[in-house]
């Protein structure tokens, strides 16, 4: 049987990628020259995906194109964009862990294609996968090391096979008891960076100093989601000082309204003057992290310190005017 050309693939994160790469495998097992193009929903240029996928390759007859994030992608736009007709030998997968299962998009790709809708495992199943990632791995845990660790990773599969593969160099051979577990394994803690930016969006410098401790994750990675997260403030607080209204706030930033309520409440304890300034601050210490002059996470730490602080802004960091050049002479 051919495979189909369209596929919605949603539900959890692990068996969505494993879902994908044998989607892939399949494909190139009918197309062994196809290109794969990766795209992400939430950087998406919707109108030039369309006339790509209508346009021909220079290099190849079959392409695969793979949207990630598509579950931030509205559902008229994501519409328009499968009612198309796609190209002979022109395969597109979008990609949503996140998708929840009455999303509008699951119906318009039933009618265009496939829907894969994987739940997360869990119970005794989600025990025999994680023993089975950790064998793959040439990884021995005994059953209290392994249980031990599918907490510590929140039961999530895409770390516990990240997990194997960093166990794999700690330990060549032999089996791995709990004690071992404790000392090198990884603790997802909360699992995201979000709350971090609430408590930072809320001036709560306490909480989010414990909250930052307890976040294992790469420093530069949360730096940047911090930048991302002022330069949604600022464009909510000049929207509130324009009056706008929270509802077409929503369709101007094209973001839920329960996130644009969440982003309100926190921009309203900031003037715009000050959020300009924290995020010239945090250009700033991106470009100084990128030379080298100081490591992601002091910089990551100095941005938190400035946002969270009821200082006024540093005369350094005030986003000064600069003449245009055509203005020049």
């Amino acid at each position: 049987m051919s495979e189909p050309q369209l596929a919605l693939i949603c539900g959890d994160p692990f068996r969505c990628e494993q879902a994908l790469q044998a989607r892939h495998t399949r494909i190139i097992e009918e197309h062994p020259e196809a290109e794969r193009h990766t795209l992400f929903g939430d950087e998406l240029d919707l109108s030039a995906l369309m006339v790509e996928l209508q346009s021909a390759s220079l290099f190849a007859e079959s392409r695969h194109f793979v949207v990630r994030h598509a579950e931030t992608i509205k559902a008229k736009p994501f519409s328009a964009l499968i009612e198309r007709d796609l190209p002979s030998e022109t395969y597109l997968t979008f990609l949503a862990p996140g998708l929840k299962g009455t999303s509008p998009l699951i119906k318009a790709a039933r009618k265009r294609g496939i829907v894969q809708a994987l739940p997360p495992v869990k119970g005794k199943v989600l025990e025999r996968t994680a023993s089975e990632l950790m064998t793959a791995q040439g990884v021995h845990l005994d059953p209290q090391a392994l249980n031990g660790l599918i907490s510590r990773c929140n039961g999530d599969l895409l770390v516990l096979s990240q997990e194997a593969r960093k166990l794999r160099s700690f330990f060549s051979e032999g089996t791995i008891d709990r004690v071992a577990i404790e000392k090198v394994g990884f603790s997802t803690g909360e699992g995201s960076i979000y709350p971090l930016l609430d408590r930072i969006g809320e001036h709560n410098l306490p909480e989010s100093l414990a909250t930052l401790s307890r976040l294992h994750e790469d420093p530069g990675r949360v730096f940047s989601g911090v930048v991302r997260h002022l330069t949604k403030l600022l464009m909510v607080r000049v929207l509130l000082d324009s009056k706008v209204a929270e509802a077409k706030m929503s369709t101007l930033l094209g973001t839920p309204s329960w996130l644009v309520r969440r982003l309100a409440t926190q921009a309203k304890g900031y003037s715009a003057q000050r959020l300009t300034a924290a995020l010239d601050l945090g250009i700033n210490l991106d470009l100084e992290v990128k030379r080298g002059g100081i490591r992601p996470s002091d910089a990551l730490l100095k941005l938190i310190l400035s946002v969270t602080t009821g200082s006024a802004p540093s005369p350094e960091y005030a986003r000064q005017s600069r003449p245009s050049p055509e203005g020049v002479g």
